[in-house]
């Protein structure tokens, strides 16, 4: 992206941004609620129109059903009472719109492989409901990784996991990176999970966005400029980053659905509609 910017509904939602994503990287996108971060994926999946700028998803202007890309909605209350199984949820990775046909040859090979990346096989024929939160992220995961895509987008991925479900879901980004060479962009509401497999750092917040490495954004005097007031950073001895003065914008972890709008889960949904439209056409 070079100089691109996003207004919705009237409204700046950021500007000025430039960065690059390389293959086989990890970029963190983080900022406080509503500063414009699902907005970044929504625009590389050609679901929101860049407003100024320009911006190429191998070197193409973003379009919908971008087989290439892979998206990870936030997670979603409905999985807690849904009685779809893990597989089943997974291949609708594959069928798009077909759910409930699922006669493709390749489909059996496609998600054996999807569930053996993620580590998922063993509970995969479990309903949805009975499973803990760090597996169905991991079932999630599954799901947006069945056509190998080369740059995935996941959104919130941690959200609502207790420290040990994080690191596994942190593990396993990691193994997906390492294992499929793919550029990873993770929306994450704090760094410290993420800080040991980040590469880049794309922080959002009142209308701008600054990116670099951990050490070259995440700062006091880059924070400091980008808040408009005095930023501190304590370092722990384990390496953990204390951000000191922005407790209020971090006060709610989990953003809240926007209030207009498609919801993730639709969003989600409409990404491999168009993925098994293209591959059809």
């Amino acid at each position: 992206m070079r100089d691109g910017g996003v207004v919705l509904g009237g409204r700046t939602i950021w500007r000025n941004a430039t960065f690059a994503v390389e293959p086989g990287t990890i970029t963190a996108v983080l900022g406080p609620n509503a500063s414009g971060k699902s907005t970044l994926l929504n625009l590389i999946l050609g679901l929101v129109p860049l407003s100024e700028g320009s911006l190429r998803v191998f070197g193409e202007a973003p379009h919908r059903g971008n087989r290439r890309v892979g998206y990870m909605a936030q997670s979603r209350a409905a999985d807690t009472t849904s009685t779809m199984t893990g597989r089943d949820y997974v291949g609708l990775g594959f069928d798009g719109p077909r759910f409930g046909w699922g006669r493709d040859k390749g489909k059996r090979e496609v998600l054996r492989r999807a569930l053996a990346l993620t580590g998922t096989t063993s509970f995969c024929d479990q309903p949805l409901h009975s499973l803990s939160g760090g597996q169905r992220q991991r079932i999630a995961l599954a799901h947006a990784t069945v056509f190998s895509p080369e740059l995935l987008l996941l959104d919130e991925p941690l959200a609502a996991l207790d420290l040990a479900a994080q690191a596994e879901i942190v593990d396993l980004i990691n193994l997906i990176r390492d294992t499929t060479g793919a550029a990873v962009v993770v929306v994450a509401h704090d760094l410290n999970p993420l800080a040991s497999i980040v590469n880049q750092v794309l922080w959002i917040a009142r209308r701008q966005v600054r990116s670099g490495s951990v050490d070259e954004v995440v700062n006091e005097s880059v924070l400091s400029e980008l808040y408009g007031h005095p930023i501190e950073i304590i370092v722990t001895p384990r390496g953990r980053r204390v951000i000191v003065g922005l407790e209020e914008e971090f006060a709610h972890p989990h953003p809240h659905p926007h209030p207009q709008g498609p919801t993730h889960a639709e969003e989600a949904h409409h990404h491999l509609r168009e993925v098994y439209e293209e591959e059809t056409s």
